[in-house]
């Protein structure tokens, strides 16, 4: 998570991160502040990518947010296990700076 915080902060040094620890943080968030774009981990404690994406997507704001994968999975399983579960895209890891601009133009403009 450190290293995308510090990519992104290179990307647009004026954005503003809002960092989750688990999927249940997640979705407290993104119920309690204005969000333009997820970047969610698959694997966290407590409430994983999967189900905090599937959440996500039952709230009337979650329809349209953009949610991108972060896993370390590289399998064509694992990426269609992401878009199934509702997300929109995929990043793997390592984390590439000019994959992630891409992702972030993709998404945000």
């Amino acid at each position: 998570m450190l290293l995308a915080k510090t990519l992104i902060k290179k990307i647009n040094p004026n954005v503003t991160l809002i960092e989750a620890f688990d999927g249940n943080e997640a979705l407290v968030i993104f119920e309690n502040e204005k969000i333009d774009l997820i970047l969610m981990d698959v694997q966290m404690p407590n409430k994983n990518g999967y189900e905090a994406t599937a959440e996500i997507r039952t709230l009337k704001e979650g329809k349209k947010i953009p949610i991108i994968a972060i896993t370390a999975g590289i399998l064509a399983h694992e990426r269609d296990k992401c878009f199934e579960a509702g997300m929109d895209d995929y990043l793997s890891k390592p984390i590439i700076k000019t994959d992630l601009e891409a992702i972030l133009k993709k998404w945000l403009v």
